[in-house]
């Protein structure tokens, strides 16, 4: 268990510093993980147990869905426990945040273009 806690501070950590560093491969939010996603551009997939485990049947579903798909593509998927403090961590950015591959500067740029029509 211990361990697992290790690098699930160590992905949160890793994500922190790609944002901040490389804002264009990392991004946080359902919508702009899909679309990374979509791409095949996650390396690390970070997501709270808030969402995988909700009540709500199809909210839950999509959830699943797309760490199934990340795992599929050779991503790697951490699971955080909204209980712990990296959980909670990650619950101020949305509880999904995703580390890239590869730099995705349209992502954002797709979503303010969205918000503007």
């Amino acid at each position: 268990f211990a361990r697992i806690v290790v690098e699930q501070v160590r992905a949160l950590h890793q994500f922190y510093d790609t944002f901040s560093s490389d804002p264009d491969r990392a991004c946080y939010g359902f919508n702009d993980v899909a679309a990374a996603n979509e791409q095949l551009a996650i390396a690390e997939l970070l997501i709270s147990d808030k969402l995988y485990r909700s009540d709500n049947y199809s909210h839950r579903k999509k959830y699943i869905a797309l760490m199934d798909s990340v795992k599929a593509n050779h991503g790697k998927v951490f699971k955080f426990s909204s209980l712990h403090a990296s959980g909670e961590q990650l619950n101020l950015y949305t509880g999904i945040a995703a580390t890239l591959r590869f730099p995705l500067p349209d992502i954002a740029e797709e979503e303010e273009h969205d918000e503007t029509n």
